[in-house]
């Protein structure tokens, strides 16, 4: 059999080589794939999940109202299938893990039902079919007898030459030649130690082999080449005209979102900042499109003035992406032509992005503190409510002008089979005014005869009761705000806001209310005039994903995730302080964990004075469960006291562990006072505290809205000269000049003032005891110098440092 260099590259090495490459990256991937889904199931459960995604997509069980119906078709479309179950199992990155275990599983089909040649080594005893260690007689006789039967002379078949020739003549001459035999019995070669070969796990024809070489060479200039160039042209082009938070905006969009970036901007006018997109001004706009835009614009009077002259000078296609975004957020979709259906589509499909992206425009810092405009983030969030639930922004512009905090029939809206009159016979019959009273309403046989007594049916009811299962409430359990190892907080200090968000589901229980009460019982058994005011909610879904949410029978076009955003506001200056908006992995914890998920905001505080600032819990998703915390600070004046007593209070730490061990280490009993002495001085020296300003526990105010009284925003003139100079940010704060309240707390602790200036003195007292020294030094010197110089006539100068010459003066 013809010999094979067994370091050669041949047989499966090269699919043994690609398929342990997949598997090295594959299987960790899956069982981490697998192992959290493992871990869901048998911590949190499954069954949650699938009775949440299996009642968000559940027909509705009345269909009479405009709600019901469009339910309906939102569920007939949604019905589950056994293709859409398996389509929902691999998208995404479970696609890719399938593709790459299909491609294994060819690899070892591959590998299986290959026939690979195995590799013969020369052995000289096994050619001539003999025993190692034969003698030489048995050698000759064994290759006589094999020379009559392959030798060319006797056997002229072409396969017993080259048998006798590259097997049966070596291993005679091996075997009879000593030392060839000897080498061959050490190293395995008639020649002696041969060096090792190394091969690749690689098929010939990538090297040229068969003639391949053309092919391999065109394919190396194409994917080693000019794929990896057009790559980059592109990746550059791409980056070079898109930008944004998630990479897929056009930058003319991001610069346009910046212009419409107005202090005062209310929900009203968001549409208008929404519909400057420039992928809303790329969709084409055709001549039959004129006549039902402007059917549309005749239908949405209330929500747009299409006879402003600034509107209607705008560009054709800003101002069907404007009638479009109203058409959905008032719930007059139907009132769209069938020509415009595919922008409505397109437009609603672009929304998300674009919101996100004007969001985050408008959260960049207006001033060096890095604050940002309140009012144009809360609207823009407000607008994405009406368009999320279908609910009119003219039907929210009575909140702005009222208490920012509080619910009211708007937020009823969204619930099914509830419209304008129903939301009124609910206030008035059941005094339910808000989506979150109808969730504090103990029981759900009391909140059925509140929702009959308001003209709903029994499905009906059964419809609300479904939905209400999916409406969160947001609460801050607990909240501090606090400085990083300082007693107090003065101007221009790094504060941190540490808070405990619990977002709960679903409605007060019947028991939980009789819990309530029985413990706010007093011990003589009178019953106390008010009324718990949260009660915890029960049976609730815990929402993972959009999948887990209740349809949007008017939301056709959008499937929306929800969104929750923490910040801190304050109102009166109309900034932002600070903000963050919670993933996926925290609003998840927010629902599970009995104390909530655990956010940090950190902000820099403005001039001294005392302010009332707002901790609020946003959503972008749902109207009505926003929740607002107000919480005082009061900032100092951060006077030189304060930085000298900082200074002493951070040196003192750091010495105050060298000190005591010194101090331990003298152990003499005459100075065991002076040292407790000295001990006690240091600690009260270096005493700093945590001022907390505690979020006040007043009863919680849910902020339905957040100031879009329209008559802000009617004229954009207000804006003007609020938007130059960055560095009047502190100067929107009251200031001495306006009685703001001052801390006096540095004026109070005389005796750590005291201690300073003590301290002070003694510094002083050691410096010039120093300066006298080197003085003293400096004149023996120089008197040493002239006694041993030749001319003593002329005096001796030294140069003294100011500091040292005013020493020696006094």
């Amino acid at each position: 059999m013809v010999q094979s260099d067994p370091t050669d590259a041949h047989g499966n090495l090269f699919p043994i080589f690609v398929l342990s490459l997949i598997q090295f990256f594959l299987v960790p991937i899956t069982v981490w794939r697998v192992g959290a889904w493992v871990v869901d199931a048998c911590v949190w459960g499954d069954a949650g999940k699938e009775s949440s995604s299996a009642m968000a997509v559940a027909t509705p069980m009345d269909v009479s109202s405009e709600w019901g119906r469009a339910a309906l078709l939102r569920a007939r479309r949604n019905k589950p299938t056994v293709l859409r179950r398996v389509k929902s199992l691999f998208t995404g990155f479970n696609l890719w893990l399938l593709a790459l275990w299909v491609a294994s599983a060819g690899l070892v089909t591959y590998i299986a039902i290959t026939t690979v040649e195995e590799t013969e080594f020369f052995d000289p005893y096994k050619a001539l079919q003999i025993q190692v260690g034969a003698d030489a007689s048995t050698i000759k006789k064994a290759y006589r007898t094999l020379s009559l039967q392959y030798h060319p002379d006797k056997n002229p078949d072409p396969n017993a030459t080259k048998i006798f020739t590259d097997l049966i003549a070596p291993a005679y001459k091996t075997l009879t030649d000593e030392t060839a035999r000897l080498n061959y019995e050490k190293y395995g070669h008639p020649d002696g130690k041969q060096a090792p070969k190394l091969g690749v796990a690689l098929p010939s024809w990538m090297f040229g082999g068969g003639n391949t070489g053309p092919v391999v060479l065109i394919a190396l200039v194409a994917f080693g080449i000019l794929g990896p160039l057009f790559l980059a042209v592109f990746v550059i082009t791409k980056m070079n005209k898109y930008g944004g938070a998630t990479g897929g905006v056009l930058k003319e969009t991001q610069y346009y979102f910046h212009t419409e970036r107005k202090p005062h901007l209310g929900v009203m006018k968001a549409a208008r900042v929404l519909s400057v997109a420039s992928e809303y001004v790329q969709i084409p706009v055709k001549q039959q499109h004129d006549e039902p835009v402007k059917k549309l614009l005749n239908a949405l009077r209330g929500e747009v003035d299409a006879k402003d002259p600034r509107f209607v000078k705008r560009h054709p296609a800003i101002i069907k992406a404007h009638a479009l975004l109203l058409a959905q957020a008032s719930r007059k979709t139907h009132e769209v032509s069938e020509t415009l259906r595919p922008d409505l589509k397109q437009v609603m499909k672009l929304f998300p992005t674009l919101f996100a992206e004007a969001v985050n425009v408008f959260l960049a810092p207006v001033n060096q503190t890095g604050y940002a405009y309140a009012k144009p983030v809360l609207s823009l969030l407000e607008f994405s409510q009406c368009v999320t639930q279908a609910v009119a922004p003219s039907n929210r512009r009575d909140d702005g002008s009222a208490d920012a905090g509080k619910d009211n029939a708007v937020s009823l809206l969204q619930l099914p089979h509830v419209d304008e009159k129903t939301a009124g016979l609910l206030a008035k019959k059941g005094g339910v005014r808000s989506i979150g009273d109808l969730a504090q309403v103990p029981g759900p046989h009391k909140r059925a005869e509140a929702l009959l007594a308001a003209g709903l049916s029994q499905m009906q009811v059964a419809d609300v009761e479904a939905h209400l299962v999916f409406v969160p409430r947001a609460d801050i359990l607990e909240g501090t705000i606090e400085t990083d190892g300082e007693q107090m907080i003065v101007e221009q200090d790094v504060v941190t806001c540490t808070l405990n968000v619990k977002i709960s589901r679903g409605g007060a229980g019947a028991e939980v209310f009789a819990i309530a009460e029985n413990e706010l019982t007093s011990s003589a058994g009178e019953k106390p005039k008010e009324k718990p005011a949260r009660l915890p909610l029960v049976g609730g879904a815990v929402v993972r994903s959009a999948a887990d949410l209740p349809p949007l029978p008017f939301c056709e076009h959008c499937d929306r995730e929800e969104g929750w955003w923490i910040a801190i506001v304050d109102h009166a200056a109309n900034f932002i302080l600070s903000h963050r908006k919670l993933d996926a992995k925290a609003v998840l914890a927010a629902q599970r964990e009995p104390r909530g998920h655990v956010a940090q905001l950190k902000f820099v505080v403005p001039s001294s004075g005392t302010y009332a600032f707002s901790v609020m819990v946003l959503s972008d998703y749902w109207i009505g469960v926003d929740a607002k915390y107000p919480v005082k600070i009061k900032v100092g004046r951060k006077t030189q006291e304060v930085i000298d007593a900082r200074a002493a209070a951070a040196a003192g730490k750091n010495l105050s562990s060298k000190k005591k061990k010194a101090i331990s280490d003298k152990k003499k009993p005459e100075g065991g006072a002076a040292d407790t002495t000295e001990g006690a001085d240091l600690k009260s020296g270096e005493k700093v505290g945590e001022i907390v300003e505690e979020i006040t526990t007043e009863t919680p105010v849910q902020a339905a809205d957040h100031d879009s009284d329209d008559s802000d925003d009617s004229d954009d003139s207000d804006d003007e000269g609020r938007d130059g100079d960055d560095s009047r940010g502190d100067r929107d704060y009251p200031s001495d000049e306006t009685g703001t309240e001052e801390s006096s707390d540095e004026e109070t602790d005389e005796a750590f003032l005291q201690r300073g200036r003590q301290r002070r003195e003694e510094q002083a007292a050691a410096l010039k005891a120093d300066a006298a020294k080197l003085l003293k030094d400096g004149v023996a010197s120089a008197e040493k110098d002239g006694a041993a110089s030749p001319s003593k006539d002329k005096p001796v100068e030294k140069n003294i440092p100011p500091a040292e010459s005013a020493q020696s003066e006094n």
